[in-house]
């Protein structure tokens, strides 16, 4: 196709009189036959192009190919301009010719457990490490159990048990000497020690004399734990017994049971020395029994003590023997295949050595099921000295405990995979539409059960991290509002580092608080979309955070329209379509869209880039087509009707205040004249747009003058209600009217302009045209045409500029005239330069055929003037230069002149009047200010 601009015919040469335009130049028209298919669905397979954003594909594919730093992107343009969507294929099809992303992960730091530990994987490899340590910890104790089973060890654990069974014997032996020298005697009995006086009868099959009493299993451990429990006397004895031995049934009234004599593991825990000996009490007769018992049953404690100890330091060397080697060949396993970088191979060692040597060290958390089992039957079957009285609630607690922190260390030797690319071939493309500071930077999530504690395992990657080796792309108006997220979004990226923080860190002090995960380097490429304003804005505001962004992807509101930029729009509604299987169109469907699509750019040579309107456009005539579909229930193609029908349906939806405007005009509300002429009167043409809907709207402008000196005044100025541009329109005019007439200086004139009936201000310098000419005509007293509407900017030499909104203003004043009746009389004026932004709605174009209405062009304002005045007996001399004044019409002139000239002698007899003093009183005097200054 050939890329060619579609240009209209050159305008003719300028006349003194304004140009009128004929009925095909009003609008463009585009032959469906010119563009090369019958409906869309021959052009579903064409590939989604960046239709006439060449600068800005150009931009976006240097920026994103860039490795550099500081090479992000910031993308401006219009909503709706396709601007997302096209960054987004651009980003995916440069992530095409990337690799895949590394996988992060972080780790428990043994060493220091509040500085986690990051590891970095090649893709995928992340998973599978999670899976091997999983694996790992789960196998090790089922490996360790099965090598206690082989008989060389179990006969080794069996010795050192017997060996710490055979001195607890031998210090229960010495207790139970004692104790015969002493009068008493020691058994057990149901789990308990039963001390009793030698006089209360023989000793039972649980005495310590018998060869067999209380012996424990041969084949069994020891015990690990103990209760020891004075059996109280029978009462034929009790008063052999030393008082303190005595039941509470037989003590005095006032005497209270010594608590001392229940014994329990924990007792005299306090009282005990290095030694296991109960320190004894400074105010205890060395010669009472109840004292050297006491005395007597803390060595043994203390010596079953150390032979547990004992027992219990040579398992664990003995275990740590038999782990050592499993624990080597597991951890070859997990690390085989893998393939991090070498500062990260080094990571994962050392966290693998500070992993075993925490496992190694804590041997009770995954002591073999099999010596867990032998240890529950002993503590049923026997009475070994220590474990004597054992609930079952004990047992469970202890149990629950272990499990308890066998649970914490498993959770400890776990991998926190944050950013997993399993799977993925290619880089990542992220877009974030929340970027709050936890989604885009990660946080740290305490548990809910447990807010104030946290571990690696609570830490949870964002955007950013989830982007990195890749793209991530952010909108620029979801960050402003969030200074916490912008101002760590400016720090990432002067520092390209990223350290994981606590959420709940601001919000008071916790433990999670003091959380510091390793420092992590980032390598992401943002593209950040905003408005142009935006973008100027950081380049004033924050310079340095503006350098960040050395690609500038400039997204065009409209572009030139050629052949080839139609069937790239075409092959966007034909994607359209299929997306949401709507029917086709037509090329006539076509054609009228793309007319569309200008008349929203307000130019015959260019296309809009606000493409969301054209596709809506496109869905709501598709949408009609389906609605009145075949009877056969088939869908029949989109047609140019159905275009118009859902243009026609889309102002009807949103033009309500445009008919309550319009109502106020024709009932006579607002004043407007439509026939006749009047002198000082015109009608300006003005455009209101709501947002959602743009329309013209017509205003009466009149002036008023006088003799004076203050020259012309600007009504809405002095009462506030004109903006800077309005002001400046109306200091042009008074600048060209000075310049005018600058023979008759000074202008003895005060002139008035005021927009009638308007009150919610004025802005913009379409009117000054329509505010001279309703000057003019109250200097010279020369009527204006009220059946033309009027729109143009003026220029200091007389020249007539383009404004905006001609389309609307011109429809709006169309509209009124035909409620009021079209006679041929009814036209506009619009500025010569404006030709080509001409796309009048088809009503206008038929009576502007058909004779009813009639536009106009001008180049100067005496081509205006000679319209509305009917003074347009004299050519413009298209081959000499045409002096200023020769450009208006003579008579104007003339009169206006006349005018002038009346009011200089009017203010010269009211000068004379005045006495002289008067006079040279108020030459001396400042003139006072009449408004404050322009900015």
């Amino acid at each position: 196709m050939s890329d060619t601009p579609l240009t209209p015919s050159p305008p003719a040469a300028s006349l003194l009189c304004a140009e009128l335009l004929q009925a095909h130049e009003l609008r463009l028209r585009i032959d469906p036959a010119q563009l090369g298919f019958a409906s869309t669905a021959e052009l579903v397979q064409e590939p989604f192009s960046w239709i006439g954003q060449q600068r800005a594909q150009a931009a976006a594919e240097f920026g994103l190919a860039m490795d550099p730093p500081d090479y992000h992107l910031f993308v401006l343009g219009e909503e709706g301009s396709g601007r997302t969507s096209l960054l987004r294929q651009a980003m995916q099809a440069e992530a095409q010719r990337r690799p895949a992303a590394q996988d992060i992960a972080f780790v428990h730091n043994f060493a220091v457990p509040e500085r986690p530990q990051a590891l970095r994987l090649p893709a995928g490899q992340g998973r599978s490490l999670r899976r091997r340590i999983e694996a790992m910890v789960d196998k090790l104790p089922e490996q360790l159990d099965k090598a206690v089973q082989q008989a060389q060890h179990r006969s080794q654990i069996e010795q050192l048990y017997n060996q710490a069974r055979q001195a607890e014997e031998a210090a229960f032996g010495t207790l139970h000497d004692w104790a015969q020298g002493s009068g008493l005697r020691i058994r057990r009995e149901e789990g308990q020690l039963v001390v009793e006086s030698q006089d209360s009868g023989p000793a039972g099959p649980g005495d310590a004399g018998c060869p067999d009493a209380g012996q424990p299993a041969a084949d069994a451990p020891a015990a690990l734990t103990a209760a020891e429990r004075l059996q109280q006397p029978s009462a034929a004895d009790a008063d052999q017994l030393p008082p303190a031995l005595q039941s509470d049934s037989q003590r005095p009234a006032d005497t209270e049971a010594d608590p001392a004599l229940l014994l329990s593991p924990g007792d005299g825990a306090e009282q005990e020395g290095e030694d296991g000996a109960e320190a004894p009490s400074a105010t205890a007769p060395a010669d009472d029994l109840e004292y050297q018992l006491r005395v007597q049953l803390a060595q043994f404690r203390g010596l079953v003590r150390q032979a547990q100890m004992a027992r219990d330091a040579a398992l664990n060397l003995f275990y740590q023997s038999l782990a050592t080697p499993l624990w080597q060949a597991a951890s070859a396993q997990v690390l085989d295949g893998l393939t991090p970088s070498a500062e990260h191979g080094a990571t994962l060692q050392r966290w693998l050595s500070q992993m075993q040597a925490e496992w190694l060290k804590n041997m009770a958390l995954w002591v073999p099921g099999s010596i867990a089992q032998d240890a529950d039957a002993l503590l049923d079957q026997t009475d070994s000295i220590e474990g004597e009285g054992e609930s079952q609630d004990a047992r469970d607690d202890a149990r629950a405990l272990l499990e308890a922190k066998r649970k914490a260390l498993r959770a400890l030797s776990q991998l926190n995979l944050i950013v997993d690319h399993h799977g993925e071939a290619h880089a990542p493309v992220v877009l974030e539409d929340q970027p709050s500071l936890r989604n885009l930077f990660g946080t740290i999530d305490p548990p809910e059960d447990d807010e104030r504690r946290s571990d690696f395992s609570c830490i949870r990657a964002g955007s950013v991290l989830r982007a990195d080796g890749g793209f991530l792309m952010l909108h620029l108006r979801d960050l402003l509002g969030d200074e916490d997220s912008w101002q760590a979004l400016r720090r990432v990226l002067r520092t390209r580092q990223l350290r994981i923080e606590d959420a709940h860190a601001a919000q008071g002090p916790s433990s999670s608080g003091a959380m510091l995960p390793e420092l992590l380097a980032l390598n992401f490429k943002l593209v950040l979309v905003g408005s142009e304003e935006a973008y100027y804005q950081l380049q004033e505001s924050d310079p340095d955070m503006a350098r960040r962004f050395r690609v500038k992807v400039d997204f065009a509101d409209q572009f030139q329209a050629s052949l080839a930029t139609y069937r790239a729009t075409a092959a966007l509604m034909a994607q359209r379509c299929k997306l949401y299987q709507m029917p086709h169109c037509d090329a006539g469907a076509v054609a009228r869209l793309l007319e569309q699509s200008h008349r929203e750019a307000d130019d015959q040579q260019r296309q809009s880039g606000r493409l969301n309107q054209l596709e809506a456009l496109l869905l709501e005539s598709a949408q009609r087509a389906r609605q009145s579909g075949q009877p056969s229930g088939q869908h029949r193609l989109v047609q140019a009707a159905d275009v118009e029908a859902a243009l026609a349906a889309q102002r009807l939806r949103h033009n309500a205040m445009e008919q309550d405007l319009h109502a106020a005009i024709t009932d006579g509300e607002h004043l407007i004249s439509f026939a006749g002429s009047q002198v000082g009167q015109i009608n300006g043409l003005s455009q209101i747009d709501t947002g959602d809907h743009r329309f013209g709207l017509p205003v009466r402008i009149s002036a008023l003058t006088h003799a004076g000196q203050e020259g012309v005044m600007n009504i809405e100025r002095e009462v506030a209600m004109s903006g800077p541009i309005h002001d400046k329109g109306v200091l042009i005019l008074q600048g060209y009217l000075t310049a005018l007439f600058g023979h008759l200086a000074p202008l003895a004139l005060n002139a008035s302009v005021v927009f009638e009936q308007e009150y919610s201000g004025v802005e913009g310098d379409s009117a000054s045209c329509a505010e001279l000419y309703a000057l003019l005509s109250s200097l010279s007293g020369m009527p204006l045409r009220q059946s033309i509407g009027v729109t143009g900017a003026l220029n200091q030499h007389g020249e007539v500029l383009p404004v905006g909104g001609l389309n609307e203003k011109i429809e709006g004043w169309f509209d009124l005239c035909a409620a009021q009746g079209l006679d041929g009389s009814h036209g506009v004026l619009i500025p010569a330069r404006n030709q080509r932004h001409l796309m009048l709605a088809e009503r206008v174009v038929q009576a502007v055929e058909a004779g009813q209405f009639h536009v106009y062009t001008a180049e100067h304002v005496g081509q205006g003037l000679a319209l509305l005045t009917g003074q347009c007996e004299l050519p413009a001399n298209a081959a000499h230069a045409v002096e200023e004044a020769q450009r208006l019409p003579i008579a104007v002139l003339q009169a206006a002149e006349a005018t002038l000239l009346q009011y200089r002698l009017a203010c010269q007899r009211a000068d004379a009047a005045r006495p002289r003093a008067q006079r040279a009183r108020q030459r001396q005097m400042p003139k006072p200010v009449k408004r404050p200054p322009l900015d």
